[in-house]
């Protein structure tokens, strides 16, 4: 794996873990749903988690690290689709701009890290810094 994604992940399970506190906080203000912030807030959690496993994975630079890039960029896709889609209709395009700005570019540096580091793997050569 790249050096840079140990550092990337752990920024963004230090940054993502200041969402969960506000979201903690603030969502049943907006939530419609019976457990919306139960779902959601614990939909959170098990992505920090991956992003935290991700980040350890890479410092010790484990085999497992791909998986958990992997997991991570599926999450925040699923992450961002929900958001959006499940916005009520006055906020769907802050919703927008923060999967266009955040959520997805998240999805494509956990995706790059994934493919890069599978090529790696598979050809059997050292990782460049």
């Amino acid at each position: 794996m790249p050096r840079w994604i140990t550092w990337f992940a752990l920024c963004v399970a230090v940054g993502f873990l200041g969402w969960i506190v506000y979201l903690a906080t603030d969502i049943t203000s907006i939530a419609t749903t019976h457990h919306y912030d139960v779902a959601w807030l614990g939909f959170d959690v098990l992505e920090w988690s991956m992003v935290a496993l991700a980040a350890v994975a890479a410092w010790k630079h484990h085999r497992s690290t791909t998986n958990f890039t992997a997991i991570c960029a599926v999450m925040f896709a699923v992450d961002g689709w929900f958001d959006v889609w499940t916005s009520p209709g006055g906020s769907v395009l802050g919703a927008v701009l923060f999967a266009v700005c955040l959520e997805f570019p998240l999805v494509m540096a956990f995706a790059f890290a994934t493919i890069h580091g599978e090529r790696v793997k598979n050809s059997g050569r050292a990782v460049p810094s």
